[in-house]
């Protein structure tokens, strides 16, 4: 019997060629999105789980609270064995890293830059997870205090080989052997690195005073964790104390756990990019939404096609056919189209997964019969939308007797078109909703981009990977670039304008007020402010031959807010126990996004050359590139200098809210796409059932036009509804999400007209043919049997 009913599924399947593949087709997408998007967030929420002893591994954080205002910071002060492990007994290992950005490595004759480094204590491979390859000393990470540990990829790109134990490389001055080579950190991980440098190798970065590194404790199993970790924060809070509380600065201690760090970080200083716990909810809802219109659409031609057969059915069961029989064979082929929906879907997400990883910038990959989600997850999916799929259909299409059916009395018995219309509300209101986001969305960002910084960083390039020989020698490069016609200015700095900055504690001299303020210092050269078209208000810039400059400050005017201290120039502030001189005071600039308020910002005399900036004359990058890189070089033959543009790094802060709106757009496009069959269905659905009524009126004298009109009178009712209840939807989600950011858009009526507009034309559009089709009937047709 089984076999009969599949048999009677596939005559139907080909019977009705359009409508099944529209059906199977519209769900496939809908599964393939939620596919692509599953493994997404299964990616997002795996990170670090890599870790063997992940559960027990957390981050010590610290919090700065400054006027009611908290800012948490990954960094901490120099936590070691001995001065901070052995003082708590359920600390297994507690181990450090400092970030070292970028190294130019130099074997032989051969250079290479952009090696990503590390400095870490001799013990984080008790803390992290890493597999030796080789190495000198199987219990050691490192065998000497300059020694070095790099992974598979590093090692094939330095030495042509993974087998590179004991060789040498040449980097910050010192010479490095190859203590150990691991295999490549998973890319679900919140860190990466190409080489590993122990805190040994440099005296300094091993005893620097302040908050500047990450810091992790790995916990001892059996152990009351809660009781841990509290015993963490108070010693954490002691040492904050001594060194800051001299400064009447409140600093407490916090923690994290290692597998939160991607997700759940709301600070900045990353070792890798991190993502947000919100855009995975909004993944989730997303594909929840997309899965519920494809669902919809299924139900919906479903239930066209079997209305299209009632007469059918009330003759099967006229001649003895049960209620059971005709459900069963509802079911079998719902769920043969489902099993085709979700083997299509599965070959449109192969084909997709590219342009999706590329998309949301990860590197996915689909493991069907390694990952449980995938293999339990895609039956079970398939099995809950065909019962899901197959229910409303089974049980609204058999109840009905032979005797109402071949009579024509069920239409007044069920309200099948009500549901399909108010599902089709329900997918026309999604729709607009994700259009009039992605309008907002695509505003914010436009503005915040395209507004006025308070400074100028367009034609401006930075060096950024000096050598110590071409750092000394700025005064004479400067003057050389200065020589240059395609070259306007040229001045230096510790900090790329845009970028990073320094934390550091400010306070007024002779005043009563002991607080130390944190406040934001970028170190600059002479030339700096007019080289970026920063504006004073008071005051001046430093000056080249100025020795009293190098004990003064400029501020911006959140610093004079901060400081309470109106008149500033000339007045004395505490700077590192040392009296400076306030000398000029500049108007606020975004030096950093725009989704955060303007900080307090200083800006100190520095004789140190990080980075050299350079004010071109025009855009014509390549031409002017070639004559800095020779000017430069020329100090340092064997350097190969690296430069950015400081417009990319302002303009390139948005980068995951650019990615939000990908996702909201192709979020978009799929529910528009299957809105749109949803209405195609209900189109087949009405006109099936007003054909006689069509071909009454035409008979009656009405024209084409007025038939047109008639139907989509309907249409536009429903496209109304939609739009009415669109408005207040989107208004409150994007107020929301407008309120991570300091600046922004206002909500107007724009975004919701467009998105009203683009609905009702693509739904016009869709419903045109068949109206067409059904006005331009022969009435005799519509009538022959009646």
């Amino acid at each position: 019997m089984l076999w009969h009913n599949i048999k009677l599924s596939f005559r139907g399947l080909l019977k009705e060629k359009l409508n099944s593949t529209i059906n199977i087709v519209g769900l496939a997408i809908g599964m393939a999105a939620v596919l692509l998007i599953s493994i997404y967030v299964q990616h997002e929420l795996s990170y670090d789980k890599h870790n063997e002893k992940h559960d027990r591994i957390f981050r010590i954080l610290t919090k700065v609270i400054q006027e009611e205002k908290e800012e948490i910071l990954p960094n901490c002060l120099r936590l070691t064995e001995d001065n901070f492990a052995r003082h708590i007994p359920e600390i297994a290992e507690i181990t450090e890293v400092y970030n070292l950005n970028y190294l130019n490595i130099k074997i032989a004759d051969k250079k290479f830059r952009g090696i990503q480094a590390l400095c870490v204590d001799t013990n984080f491979h008790k803390v992290f997870t890493l597999k030796k390859l080789s190495t000198i000393n199987p219990n050691k990470l490192f065998s000497t205090p300059n020694s070095a540990v790099i992974n598979r990829s590093t090692a094939k790109k330095l030495f042509n080989t993974t087998d590179a134990v004991g060789k040498e490389f040449e980097s910050m001055g010192k010479i490095f052997t190859i203590a150990s080579v691991v295999e490549d950190i998973p890319l679900t991980s919140h860190y990466d690195f190409d080489v590993l440098i122990p805190f040994t190798a440099s005296e300094y970065m091993n005893n620097m005073k302040s908050l500047e590194y990450l810091c992790y404790a790995l916990l001892k199993t059996e152990i009351n964790t809660k009781k841990a970790l509290d015993k963490i924060n108070r010693l954490y809070n002691e040492k904050l104390n001594d060194r800051f509380g001299v400064y009447n600065l409140k600093v407490e201690s916090l923690n994290q756990k290692l597998t939160d760090i991607h997700l759940k970080s709301n600070y900045e200083t990353h070792l890798k990019p991190q993502g947000k716990i919100n855009s995975i909810y909004i993944q989730i809802i997303l594909a929840a939404l997309i899965l519920v219109i494809a669902i919809i659409n299924f139900i919906n031609i479903l239930v066209v096609q079997y209305d299209s057969k009632l007469s059918e059915i009330g003759l099967q069961k006229a001649i003895g056919a049960t209620r059971f029989s005709v459900i069963k064979r509802i079911f079998v082929l719902t769920l043969i189209m489902v099993l085709f929906a979700i083997l299509l879907g599965i070959i449109i997400s192969e084909i997709l997964l590219p342009f999706f990883s590329d998309l949301i910038n990860r590197s996915l990959n689909i493991n069907y019969f390694g990952n449980p989600i995938l293999y339990l997850g895609i039956p079970t999916l398939a099995i809950l939308v065909g019962v899901l799929s197959g229910l409303y259909p089974s049980f609204i299409i058999s109840k009905y007797s032979p005797a109402s059916i071949i009579k024509g009395n069920t239409k007044s018995n069920h309200k099948t078109n009500k549901l399909s219309q108010a599902l089709v509300v329900f997918q026309f209101t999604i729709s607009m909703i994700l259009i009039a986001s992605v309008i907002i969305v695509q505003m914010q960002i436009k503005f915040m981009k395209e507004s006025n910084l308070g400074f100028e960083p367009d034609k401006v390039i930075a060096i950024n990977n000096l050598s110590g020989k071409q750092a000394q020698s700025y005064e004479s490069i400067k003057q050389e670039l200065l020589n240059n016609p395609n070259i306007a200015d040229v001045s230096a700095s510790s900090h790329l304008p845009g970028g990073g900055c320094t934390g550091q504690g400010l306070k007024m001299a002779n005043t009563s007020d002991e607080a130390t303020k944190l406040i934001n210092e970028y170190r600059v050269a002479p030339g700096y402010f007019e080289l970026l078209g920063i504006q004073f208000i008071a005051g001046s810039a430093f000056d080249d031959f100025s020795k009293a400059d190098e004990k003064s400050i400029i501020l911006n005017e959140k610093a004079l807010e901060l400081l309470n201290i109106k008149d500033a120039v000339g007045k004395d502030v505490i700077f590192h126990d040392t009296i400076y001189s306030i000398k000029g005071v500049v108007k606020d600039f975004h030096y950093a996004s725009m989704s955060e308020e303007i900080q307090p910002l200083m800006f100190s005399y520095s004789k140190r050359v990080d980075n050299i900036l350079i004010k071109a004359k025009h855009h014509q990058y390549s031409s002017v590139l070639d004559d800095i890189k020779r000017t430069i070089t020329q100090f340092d033959e064997g350097r190969a200098i690296n430069y950015e543009l400081i417009d990319d790094i302002c303009r390139n802060r948005y980068q995951k809210e650019e990615q939000e709106e990908s996702l909201a757009i192709s979020s978009s496009i799929l529910s528009i796409l299957l809105a749109l069959l949803g209405l195609y269905a209900l189109t087949l659905f009405i006109i099936q059932r007003r054909t006689k009524e069509i071909g009454i009126r035409k008979v009656a004298g009405a024209s084409i036009l007025q038939i047109i009109r008639l139907l989509f009178s309907t249409y536009a009712k429903w496209l109304l509804i939609a739009f009415v209840i669109s408005i207040p939807s989107v208004w409150f989600i994007m107020h929301v999400w407008l309120e991570n950011f300091a600046y922004k858009v206002q909500i107007g009526v724009l975004p919701f007209l467009i998105s009203g507009i683009i609905t009702t034309l693509f739904a016009l559009l869709t419903v045109s043919v068949q109206t067409w089709k059904a006005a331009n009937q022969n009435p005799v047709e519509s009538l022959r049997y009646e």
